[in-house]
Order: structure tokens, then C-alpha cells, then sequence
């Protein structure tokens, strides 16, 4: 199966501005993208070969293998917030999303996309299982904060009016929220919502975070660049 994946393009990969990773059935790295280079401080050769949990601080690793497992074993996408370290040894929040590869039927490996997020890594670590929202509320909260209206809505997605609103109603129920304004509001404070690719860390002063693992890696700075 890792034969599989060292033999597809990563052409494709390495062109997305997108960080992004390709890792087997185990979960170890199998490449990298420019993008996650950047975004990390870390080079591709760096990590081929460690484990999917190797720049992660310990208090996320059972929850970043239960997602991997999901994609892996049911061929489930995940989208889940978590933390890391980067090579200055900052610890940063990120929002995963995890794609089952396969071959014919088999998967054979996981596409992993990086976003960054509007939460701090400790609110990451000490929240409990965030809400869960499908993909059409997350669609419909996301046009009602571009501006639209209901009806604009059902329009848009071809869907009536009526719809529409239940859909929001579950979502807000969801959120435990009030109003469209507080469902839209939570929804993007927890990452929810459609959010920038994760980049570099602008220069500032940092504390230093460790994972045990190693040390970080020397002259190769990452970070968070909201745009």
C-alpha cells in the first residue's frame, strides 16, 4: 500500500497552497507539501517515516489517532481542531481535515488538509468534543454571514425557504445559540467555518513549547499569517 502512495503523483499535493500531508494506513508521513514545509518549519524529509502524532503535544495524541482511525477504518473525512509544535517550538492550534485515499476499493492511505483556526491551542487541549455540524449547515450559516438572506439562501442552494430555516434552527440548537448572529458568531470562534489556509508564523515573541519528542529544529521558524 505505501508503494501506492510513493507511486502517485505528488505533483498535485505540492501545488496546493494548502498545507498538506500524505500519510499510509499506520499513520506515518509519506510527504509533505511545500505549503506544510512553511507552515511547520519542517522539511519533508524531516518527517517521512514518523508517526502522525510526532509533532503533537501528548494531550491530543488518542484524539488525532480516533480521527485518523475513522478515515482509515470506515473511509469517513474527519474536520477536527487540534494542536502542534512547530520547529520554534511554538504551540499552535490547526483545523484537520483528513481524506481517505483509495485504490479501487481499498484505502490505501489519508490526504491531510491544515486551516488555521480562531482558537487558542489552550482552549483547543481543555474543550470537550466541540458541536458537530453537517455540511449544509456549515453551507447555510456560512452564506447567511456572506450577507444573504433566507430566501437568497433557498435560492442559492435550490432548496425552499421552509428548509432553510430548519436548518438553521438545528444549527443554532447545535451551537446553543439564541440568534442567527450568536450561531454564526460561535460557529466561526470554533472553527466551523470556512478559514484561511494555515501559513507561517509572523515573527514575534514566543514561549516555546516542547512535545518531549526532540528539540526543534534550528533557523526554520513557523507559525500562523492570518489573510
Amino acid at each position: 500500500m505505501l508503494d501506492l502512495l510513493r507511486a502517485a503523483d505528488t505533483w498535485l499535493v505540492d501545488c496546493l497552497d494548502v498545507p498538506a500531508s500524505l500519510h499510509d494506513v499506520n499513520g506515518r508521513f509519506v510527504h509533505i507539501n511545500p505549503a506544510a514545509e512553511r507552515a511547520s518549519g519542517r522539511l519533508d524529509a524531516e518527517l517521512r517515516g514518523r508517526e502522525i502524532t510526532h509533532l503533537l503535544p501528548p494531550q491530543v495524541h488518542a484524539n488525532v489517532r480516533e480521527q485518523f482511525r475513522r478515515a482509515i477504518e470506515h473511509g469517513e473525512p474527519t474536520d477536527f481542531e487540534t494542536a502542534f509544535v512547530d520547529a520554534s517550538g511554538q504551540l499552535r492550534g490547526v483545523r484537520v481535515q483528513q481524506l481517505p485515499l483509495r485504490d479501487g476499493d481499498t484505502i490505501v492511505g489519508v490526504l491531510t488538509l491544515a486551516f488555521d483556526v480562531r482558537r487558542t491551542p489552550s482552549e483547543i487541549i481543555g474543550l470537550g468534543p466541540d458541536p458537530r455540524l453537517t455540511l449544509r449547515q456549515r453551507q447555510i450559516l456560512e452564506l447567511i454571514a456572506s450577507g444573504l438572506s433566507t430566501a437568497e439562501v433557498a435560492k442559492e442552494l435550490t432548496l425552499s425557504t421552509e428548509t432553510v430555516r430548519n436548518h438553521l434552527r438545528n444549527a443554532s440548537k447545535e451551537l446553543r445559540a439564541h440568534s442567527r448572529v450568536e450561531a454564526i458568531a460561535t460557529a466561526e470562534r470554533l472553527g466551523l467555518l470556512s478559514a484561511p489556509a494555515l501559513g507561517p508564523q509572523p515573527d514575534a515573541d514566543v514561549v516555546p513549547y516542547s512535545t518531549g519528542n526532540d528539540r526543534p529544529a534550528s533557523g526554520r521558524g513557523g507559525g500562523t499569517q492570518r489573510g
